[in-house]
């Protein structure tokens, strides 16, 4: 799979009046801050709750005189027109995720979200699209629509103001979104606004507290987060250490261990069929590097920042997330104390 690569968005100058020395106006021009057009509370953004929210059908009586409840979170539709408009394809057609991975992920999320099938090449919409009874994760799914945002130069970040030498930000959109819950400041075209409010990761012009790691799960340069000295990750990195499943501490013990044999067949492999077979020494650090990234997939299927270690029933309602940062960097913590003697795991 390829990574979640960025492309540049074509330029498009704003210009605007020039802030009295020493006001207001003149630091947010020097952060390069774009206003909304709306009423911004002063203070920083209010919680906002509307990333759990569900909008309750009334619960009909079914034959048997139980009641049937359907509940449909509000984001689910702004979701799937955002999705639907925006993954590369014709939408009456097929969806194709180019093998890029944001563009997996937003067709894995489709398909979880009731329309479409998933495909080599990516996701066909179904004839009769329906909303299942068991929804993907709310985290995995603002994740994808993240990362379909940012491949798709709907979303883009800023350097924080003054945090280290700033690039040359001429023809780019000035920021509309402000620093706020550890999260830089970024430009988020108006198209995407309506889904980035549904799932509760902006209000007013605000990340709110709820953006916060999900944005880490994106990892933008810009903004130069470290967010493994967080508390909230330092925490979960214990908790995983304190409550391994029997069934992944048997994953990590085979992913733990290259063995001479492996070394050898694969060398007698490499002789038979390369003209300059490596050396086993070569090889081992190759096997140890697929042996990692078999680690780092266990943590991005079976491990979340919230819940920890997912049990099955969980695991059937997350996206298959390739290259989560957030869960590599858990990885490396993990390894440095659950495997000591296999330091090429916390690499």
């Amino acid at each position: 799979m390829m990574g979640k690569a960025r492309r540049p968005r074509k330029g498009w100058k704003v210009t605007s009046k020039t802030a009295s020395p020493g006001s207001l106006g003149e630091v947010l021009d020097n952060a390069r801050f774009t206003p909304l057009g709306r009423r911004i509370s002063v203070g920083g953004p209010k919680r906002d709750d509307e990333n759990r929210r569900s909008t309750t059908v009334p619960q009909l009586e079914t034959s048997g005189g139980r009641p049937e409840r359907q509940s449909i979170p509000t984001w689910t539709a702004p979701v799937i027109e955002f999705l639907t408009d925006n993954l590369p394809g014709d939408p009456s057609v097929a969806w194709d995720h180019l093998f890029i991975t944001a563009y997996e992920a937003g067709c894995e999320a489709l398909a979880a979200l009731g329309q479409a099938k998933s495909t080599l090449g990516g996701a066909e919409p179904l004839a009769d699209p329906e909303i299942p009874e068991v929804l993907p994760r709310w985290d995995d799914v603002a994740t994808a629509v993240v990362w379909v945002a940012a491949q798709s130069n709907l979303l883009g970040y800023r350097h924080f103001a003054g945090s280290r030498e700033q690039p040359n930000q001429r023809g780019r959109f000035r920021p509309n979104i402000r620093a706020s819950h550890g999260c830089g400041p970024a430009y988020l075209a108006p198209e995407a606004f309506d889904v980035f409010r549904s799932l509760g990761l902006i209000v007013g012009g605000w990340w709110t507290e709820a953006a916060e790691t999900i944005l880490w799960r994106d990892d933008p340069p810009e903004w130069g987060m470290d967010f493994t000295r967080n508390e909230r990750f330092l925490v979960a990195c214990h908790s995983a250490l304190e409550s391994v499943p029997a069934d992944i501490v048997a994953e990590i013990e085979t992913i733990a261990l290259v063995t001479d044999k492996e070394i050898s067949e694969r060398h007698a492999l490499e002789v038979r069929h390369r003209a300059q077979p490596r050396t086993k020494h070569e090889i081992r650090v190759l096997l140890e590097r697929f042996h990692r990234d078999d680690l780092d997939d266990l943590f991005c299927r079976r491990w979340r920042l919230q819940d920890g270690w997912l049990p099955q029933d969980e695991v059937k309602r997350s996206l298959r997330l390739p290259y989560d940062p957030l869960a590599m960097e858990m990885r490396r913590a993990f390894a440095v104390r659950y495997l000591p003697h296999h330091p090429f795991l916390s690499k």
